[in-house]
């Protein structure tokens, strides 16, 4: 697994994954009726135990909507975030102060689910424009690697930092020992009334995609051909 993440394998996931971070960048902004902005800030192939660790104390309560990945690229995809950025989520759909939701309920869980709906499925979108089409699908079955890839729908748990993994990717543990960490930050944009500049409200998210042995290998075959990044890497 580690040479999938060379320095160029590294800037090339980073280049794509911001692919998708711009698409879905224009999916929330529509959902939420305000402009938002999705930015990866990083992405590491992490042991196990580490990124246990990178979600928080063990006992500290991470909510996080788990997506299982089907067909050519097949693994799961977990999006975790602190109570406090999930909840600010919930308050920016609802046009609301941030911190006037409190507690997950079965709206909160929902607008995290489809958050994480749309995040993800962007990700596997640019992920799939970058890979070779299978030879082995007819033109029935689908043009495109996208349409050979079936994501199921988000599950929502609200688990200790320390156990979450366990609970989220318990079929996969067996063969699991790193992980594609994405770190993503959703920013808000907000007006200075005095005209200043826009900034950004930063609500930090994590990103864990776990790819199966299969599509860990047609990432790495495909990462490998320096000469489809090079542009990518310098724009």
């Amino acid at each position: 697994m580690d040479s999938i993440l060379s320095d160029g394998g590294r800037q090339a996931l980073q280049a794509i994954f911001n692919e998708g971070a711009q698409s879905a960048s224009v999916a929330l902004s529509r959902w939420l009726g305000q402009p938002v902005r999705l930015a990866v800030s990083d992405v590491a192939l992490v042991p196990l135990e580490q990124a246990t660790e990178l979600l928080g104390p063990p006992e500290s309560l991470v909510a996080a909507c788990g997506m299982g990945l089907h067909g050519r690229l097949s693994g799961s995809i977990l999006m975790v975030f602190e109570d406090r950025s999930g909840l600010a989520l919930i308050d920016m759909l609802l046009q609301q102060p941030l911190g006037v939701a409190t507690e997950w309920g079965e709206i909160e869980q929902s607008a995290a689910k489809e958050t994480t709906n749309i995040i993800g499925c962007a990700y596997v979108g640019a992920l799939a424009a970058h890979l070779p089409r299978d030879p082995s699908a007819s033109a029935i079955e689908g043009d495109t690697v996208a349409e050979q890839i079936i994501p199921s729908p988000p599950q929502f748990l609200h688990e200790f930092a320390g156990s979450l993994i366990e609970f989220a990717l318990v079929d996969q543990l067996a063969e699991l020992d790193q992980l594609l960490l994405i770190r993503t930050c959703l920013g808000k944009e907000t007006s200075d009334p005095a005209g200043a500049e826009a900034t950004l409200v930063d609500l930090n998210w994590t990103l864990l995609f776990v790819p199966s042995h299969e599509a860990l290998g047609i990432l790495s075959a495909v990462l490998g051909r320096s000469e489809t990044y090079s542009g990518m890497s310098q724009a």
